[in-house]
């Protein structure tokens, strides 16, 4: 009886045990599964962030990297800068330039500069001697003053003009000896002639009066003939 007792007793406990394996064993598993489960999930949460964190350095990086092109993709070209020239076109042509034109008689020595050709030193001697000669009535008297040589008058002769209103005359009746020979056209000696005449009660009405002097020629007294005035 008691043998039997015994054999029933480590029966159950054998069951026990194995009972408890298998719940072990089961347990087990279950654990194992879940956690097979739940790492893939967290793997691939974890590559995602990293996925992301990579693709948004590349795009700061990049940002200003053109896209690439496919091979197959068409080329597209952009317009040259002359076409873009052309698109103006419609504008307005520009106004044309306006020739230079100079008074002799007027312009100062700044003014006179503006001549090609014409520096300081021309201008101040074309200034001076037009003081001198009362104002010039010919382009060519340019020729006269010291260093003119024809080529320079022959460049800027398109450029100058001559105006006849501030031409500066002589009283021939009433004009100091000092003054008269001042004018580049008449001597010492062709002032004084005239002067003493003058003083003898002579008057002179016009150019033929002045002939009568022995020592005007009539080369002088042409070119005389623009400065002179009889009154």
């Amino acid at each position: 009886m008691r043998n039997k007792n015994q054999h029933t007793t480590h029966g159950q406990i054998a069951g026990i045990v194995w009972i408890s394996i298998g719940l072990i064993l089961l347990f087990g598993g279950v654990f194992f599964c879940s956690r097979q489960s739940e790492s893939p999930s967290s793997n691939d949460s974890v590559l995602v962030s990293q996925v992301e964190k990579l693709e948004k350095i590349e795009d700061s990086v990049y940002h200003s990297r053109p896209p690439r092109r496919h091979a197959s993709a068409p080329r597209q070209r952009t317009p040259r800068v002359v076409a873009a020239v052309e698109d103006f076109s419609y504008a307005p042509p520009a106004p044309k330039r306006q020739p230079l034109s100079i008074d002799l008689n007027t312009a100062d020595t700044t003014t006179l500069q503006l001549l090609h050709g014409i520096g300081p030193t021309f201008a101040r001697r074309i200034v001076a001697y037009r003081d001198r000669l009362g104002g010039f009535v010919s382009k060519d008297q340019l020729l006269e003053v010291y260093g003119f040589t024809p080529e320079l008058l022959h460049h800027i002769e398109p450029h100058i003009a001559v105006g006849s209103d501030s031409i500066r005359r002589l009283h021939v009746n009433s004009i100091a000896l000092k003054q008269l020979i001042r004018h580049p056209y008449i001597e010492y000696f062709q002032a004084r002639d005239l002067i003493n005449l003058r003083s003898r009660g002579v008057r002179f009405e016009s150019l033929d009066d002045l002939r009568a002097l022995p020592s005007m020629s009539d080369s002088t007294l042409d070119r005389l003939a623009p400065y002179l005035l009889f009154d």
